[in-house]
């Protein structure tokens, strides 16, 4: 099974340690600097997953969507608090439309669940049932919006903000949808701009107000804080093993967002 990582024309010292490292566990990975080949090879499932490495995402993002379509990507970050890995999303910065940003989240929600669902499933098959590393399937979600909610009346961005939260919470816990099997101890939650209180009690999935905003606090806590984490997945309908990787990372991130890619860090994402 072969594995890419793309390695653009700067910043590839710490790609490389991973690829090494990763080369020296025995895991095949091949180096590829052309964006259209690691995408085509990618999508047409030619090899087993790829990460972006070093490319930059102007060059690789375009083909990605050529091929598959509109996406969301959700940053796959370790939890301080907890130690078990969360997903952060909106983190591309035009992910969400100012216009559309209800749907948008809801769409991501949707699949984040799907993602949390597939992951437990691979996890019985992987661990034969051993309830005491299998992956909790239930989504824990916290709608992030721009204030706390005794902020509201400050500006008509931030009112728009927090009813939009509120809405949401509001439509996934009435719909009949999400009552459905390994959704029906889905938690939901609206605490305005608390992203402590969220990772504090384990949330498992994290709602940005939007694409900037999930950009910096991605950047925050992995680039600037140093949190763990596996590097960007990516959330639509075809399933890609595609995982979009910061140009600014370390080598632990490439090497993660590999072994994500291998399933050996499945049993942590809860």
């Amino acid at each position: 099974m072969v594995y890419l990582m793309g390695i653009g024309k700067t910043n590839n010292e710490e790609l490389l340690k991973a690829y090494h490292k990763l080369i020296d566990e025995g895991i095949e990975v091949k180096l590829v600097d052309d964006p259209k080949e690691l995408i085509s090879l990618t999508v047409n499932r030619e090899v087993q997953g790829s990460i972006r490495g070093t490319l930059s995402s102007s060059e690789v993002i375009p083909y990605l969507k050529k091929y598959i379509g509109k996406f969301y990507r959700a940053s796959i970050l370790k939890n301080p608090f907890t130690n078990n890995y969360f997903l952060l999303s909106p983190v591309g910065i035009d992910e969400v439309d100012d216009e559309n940003g209800f749907n948008d989240k809801i769409n991501i929600i949707n699949y984040a669940i799907k993602f949390l669902n597939n992951i437990n499933n691979t996890n019985d098959n992987i661990n034969n049932n051993d309830n005491n590393t299998k992956c909790n399937p239930y989504p824990k979600i916290g709608i992030l919006s721009s204030g706390r909610l005794s902020d509201y009346g400050r500006s008509k961005k931030i009112d728009k903000s927090i009813d939009e939260g509120e809405n949401i919470v509001k439509y996934i816990s009435n719909s009949n949808k999400y009552n459905a099997k390994h959704t029906n101890n889905l938690v939901i939650k609206h605490k305005g701009i608390l992203i402590e209180e969220y990772l504090k009690e384990g949330y498992n999935i994290i709602i940005a107000p939007d694409g900037i905003s999930g950009n910096l606090i991605f950047r925050c806590l992995g680039l600037v804080c140093g949190i763990e984490g596996c590097g960007a997945v990516v959330l639509n309908n075809n399933n890609v093993k595609f995982i979009d990787t910061s140009r600014n990372g370390n080598w632990k991130r490439y090497y993660n967002a590999v072994k994500f890619l291998t399933g050996e860090i499945l049993n942590s994402i809860k």
